[in-house]
């Protein structure tokens, strides 16, 4: 079967690869659509040598192993890009968030297929193949908008126009905010209309004005951080007394993850940082009704689709097309 591999400088590579055998808890699952997701472009900026990749996936049950139960030859799924084990301890006292002993499938999802264990797969129930790529991030949104515990009429600042970002824009409207600033670099035109089309209320270009600046003064009840770490800094100048950060963004080097913070300065304006970190994968289901329901429609955060044997075009079009990017997804037409 064929499989993608990437390396630094966003440099991709198809082969043909056997297909690993089938355990007795494991599926098969043709690939139908699979998103690349900003930990890819970071490993297209930092990998040495080639690596398969790709974990926003969805597809069709092809294969199952003696023990599977969950899933049946045929079904449409989504793919949790790391599963809670449900025996360990922290699963039992009811936090499956801080499972010990999660299970993360192989990132392989820019393939013909892939092998993992039954219980990473969902139903998607209605969804087309290309919604159902989006449910892995989309997850992860709803993770940072949990966490960051947005209340009625709160002013939410949004570091950053990604497809985190941009998701989490629209469940922050749904939880209540009563207004949503964006900052975001000018040159990501598409991704600042989609901020727009989710729900911001103001968007701050980032490489024009300072954000400490144009937000002085102003009451910034939650921040979301999707940006590289060195950005907590202006988020802690930002927040108002009392205000809560939660921070998803990593960066690309193990130097790029050190950042300064001003610690008295947090102290006294009260300043809880907390962090977001989605693994195991949760709220699936969720993510899947509110698209069915209506009330996310994530259809125009997908902007480019390539085939398999293109995906060298799909990471060079994300280097080199940032005014056109939103999401890229690999498609595979039936």
């Amino acid at each position: 079967m064929k499989r993608a591999f990437l390396k630094a400088p966003f440099t991709v590579e198809i082969r043909d690869v056997d297909r690993e055998p089938t355990g007795p808890d494991e599926a098969v699952l043709k690939v139908m659509a699979c998103g690349v997701c900003g930990s890819d472009v970071n490993a297209a900026y930092a990998n040495r040598e080639f690596h398969p990749f790709g974990h926003e996936l969805s597809g069709i049950v092809e294969e199952i192993g003696a023990h599977v139960s969950n899933v049946k030859m045929g079904d449409r799924v989504a793919m949790e890009s790391s599963s809670y084990c449900g025996t360990c301890p922290a699963c039992r006292n009811g936090h499956p968030e801080l499972c010990e002993n999660k299970y993360v499938p192989p990132y392989y999802g820019f393939a013909e297929q892939i092998v993992v264990k039954a219980q990473t797969l969902v139903p998607i129930h209605s969804l087309s193949f290309e919604e159902a790529a989006i449910i892995e991030p989309f997850g992860v949104a709803m993770d940072l908008v949990d966490v960051c515990d947005i209340q009625l009429n709160d002013h939410v600042v949004v570091f950053g126009a990604g497809p985190i970002a941009l998701l989490a824009i629209r469940l922050a409207r749904l939880k209540g905010a009563g207004r949503i600033t964006v900052l975001a670099h000018a040159h990501s035109k598409k991704r600042i209309e989609l901020a727009k089309f989710y729900g911001a209320d103001r968007i701050i270009c980032t490489d024009q004005e300072s954000p400490v600046e144009a937000l002085k003064g102003e009451k910034v009840d939650r921040i979301l951080v999707t940006t590289p770490p060195v950005t907590l800094k202006e988020a802690v100048q930002i927040a108002s007394f009392g205000c809560v950060l939660c921070d998803i963004g990593i960066a690309k080097t193990p130097q790029e993850s050190l950042c300064e913070l001003d610690i008295n300065q947090m102290h006294f304006k009260r300043l809880q940082l907390r962090f977001s970190h989605a693994t195991p994968a949760l709220f699936f289901p969720l993510c899947i009704d509110l698209i069915e329901k209506g009330l996310v429609d994530v259809k125009p955060l997908i902007t480019h689709r390539f085939a398999l044997e293109d995906m060298q075009e799909a990471m060079t079009t994300i280097r080199t097309d940032k005014e056109n990017v939103g999401k890229v997804l690999m498609v595979e037409h039936l």
